[in-house]
């Protein structure tokens, strides 16, 4: 617990609330669910990817999900690494930094399967909005596993 800003944060039970969000994640994936895989998003994503920044939809990421989750399914997404968690002394703010295979197949519209595979390392960013962590942003990158 921490006390230095006048209040009292309990950062192993922030910790946790972040991790519970990183399991939501994996098991949308897992469903191929898009809006559980939106869930808890803020309206708008700061998306750092490939040497660029922008601020994106939520209704954007909403699309590109759909696509990428269509005809998908996947087999790992798994952490190669335990996730670094790092939370504010106020307890308002987060980022945690994960490192995931990620293996799935994906059914083309003429039936044709093709597999994928790739190692995704990225910090994702929160704020505390009512008493609940929300997304607001993620720094990504890709590599071959």
């Amino acid at each position: 617990m921490t006390e230095r800003t006048g209040r009292t944060v309990d950062l192993e039970a922030e910790k946790k609330a972040i991790l519970a969000l990183h399991e939501d994640a994996r098991r949308a994936h897992f469903a191929t669910d898009v809006e559980a895989a939106l869930e808890g998003l803020a309206d708008e994503q700061l998306i750092l990817r490939g040497g660029t920044m922008e601020v994106v939809p939520v209704e954007a990421l909403r699309e590109s999900m759909t696509g990428y989750f269509a005809g998908a399914t996947f087999h790992e997404w798994d952490d190669l690494a335990p996730p670094v968690i790092e939370i504010s002394d106020d307890g308002t703010l987060a980022w945690m930094a994960n490192r995931l295979k990620v293996r799935l197949t994906r059914v083309d519209e003429s039936g044709d399967e093709a597999e994928s595979a790739f190692v995704y390392s990225g910090i994702l960013t929160y704020r505390k909005v009512d008493g609940k962590w929300i997304r607001t942003g993620n720094a990504s990158t890709f590599a071959e596993p």
